[in-house]
Order: C-alpha cells, then sequence, then structure tokens
C-alpha cells in the first residue's frame, strides 16, 4: 500500500489489518536514545551505534556525570571519541520574576502536579525512587517535589537559573544542548514568559561556556 492509497478490508475479515507506509524521506535523520539510570548501559550501547547520547530529566548531576562515563567507555569500545557536544540533557526549567515566584509557581503548577502524582508515585511503584536521589542515604520518603526542586530541576530568577546551569555544566564536564521539558504549558502566560527569559536572558548569559 502506498501513501494516498485508500485500504478496504472486507467486513467479515478476521485478519489484523496492518498499514505499512513507504519511507518517504531517503536521508537519515539523527537518531537519540535516553540514559536513564547510573552509568547507563543503553547510553553505552547506543554510542557504539553512532547515536546520539542523551540524558533524562530526573536524575541529579551525580548521575549525570556518570551518563557521560557511558558515553565514552561506548566511544572507546568502538574506536573512537566521545564528542561532548552531541550530548543533550533534559531538565525542568522554569524562569520567574523573582526565585520565591518561580519556586512558588512550579510547586504549585503542572511541574509539582506532575511528579507529586505521577512521576514519583510511578517510581515508587517500580522500586525506582534511587534515580532522583545524589546518594543512597536519602530515604526514600524525602523524594518529594520540594526535594527535587531543590536537588534535580532548575528553577528560579533570571539570574539563579543562569548560575545553576553553570554549576551543571561544571558538575557534568559540560555538555552540547539543554533541552527544556515541557508540562503543558499552563499557565499558557506564564510559562511563556519563562522560556522568553530563558532563551533571551540565560542562554545569552552563558555564551562564555566552552567544552
Amino acid at each position: 500500500m502506498k501513501l494516498g492509497e485508500i485500504c478496504h478490508p472486507s467486513a467479515g475479515a478476521r485478519d489484523r489489518v496492518r498499514v505499512s507506509y513507504e519511507t518517504v524521506s531517503k536521508t537519515t535523520s539523527p537518531i537519540g536514545v535516553a540514559g536513564v539510570s547510573p552509568n547507563s548501559d543503553t547510553l553505552l550501547w547506543q554510542e557504539r551505534k553512532g547515536w546520539l547520547p542523551l540524558s533524562i530529566n530526573l536524575v541529579p548531576s551525580e548521575v549525570l556525570s556518570s551518563h557521560w562515563d557511558a558515553v565514552e567507555k561506548g566511544a572507546a569500545l568502538a574506536g573512537k571519541k566521545a564528542n561532548r557536544s552531541t550530548w543533550r540533557i533534559a531538565k525542568e526549567i522554569y524562569v520567574a520574576d523573582t526565585t520565591a515566584q518561580a519556586r512558588e509557581e512550579v510547586l504549585e503548577g503542572t511541574i509539582g502536579r506532575d511528579f507529586q502524582d505521577y512521576f514519583i508515585p510511578l517510581m515508587s511503584y517500580m522500586d525506582s525512587l534511587s534515580l532522583f536521589k545524589g546518594n543512597n542515604e536519602i530515604a526514600d520518603s524525602d523524594v518529594t517535589p520540594e526535594y527535587l526542586l531543590d536537588n534535580v530541576w532548575i528553577v528560579g530568577s533570571i539570574d539563579d537559573v543562569t548560575e545553576q546551569l553553570r554549576q551543571l555544566f561544571r558538575d557534568t564536564g559540560g555538555f552540547g544542548v539543554l533541552l527544556a521539558m515541557g508540562h503543558e504549558w499552563n499557565p499558557y502566560d506564564k510559562w511563556l514568559k519563562s522560556m522568553q527569559y530563558l532563551s533571551e536572558d540565560v542562554m545569552p548569559n552563558l555564551a562564555d561556556l566552552k567544552l
């Protein structure tokens, strides 16, 4: 079946109908694969495939550093040299006029809700709350949105978010691409303002960072 063709399965057919489209693009787009756990085997494996390394948004800097170790190990096994400029790190990022305002809006908004009602219960059910922790001395009961706000997310005023991202760059040894997670953009006006602050004020402040 080609694009544009219409399939008319018989009304009494019991077999499952599958539609397989012909590839439209003849070029190969870059593939990125996300690492989650410390010393991620996924990142080790993807580097051998020549794909783009991506670190998930749920983990602190201690885990992110181990992700790059896995990328370098995978590259060495493939006889290559890993390139930090290809490394993508995803983060919850929210910028407001003041840090107090940003923290309040995050905890009371969609980020706080999504972690309180979904991500934390899910990781608890999977016995994987350790993903959120910088070390195993932290009790599972201490993994709360407030803990993540202080240890995983990037939240604050323009100046504070700039410094937090500088610290992330230092802690990880440097990376090439920052991915800002989206949470429904609700309320839209505040999220739009946050993204404007990030793109127009924070990122220019980080232009001096070099790999």
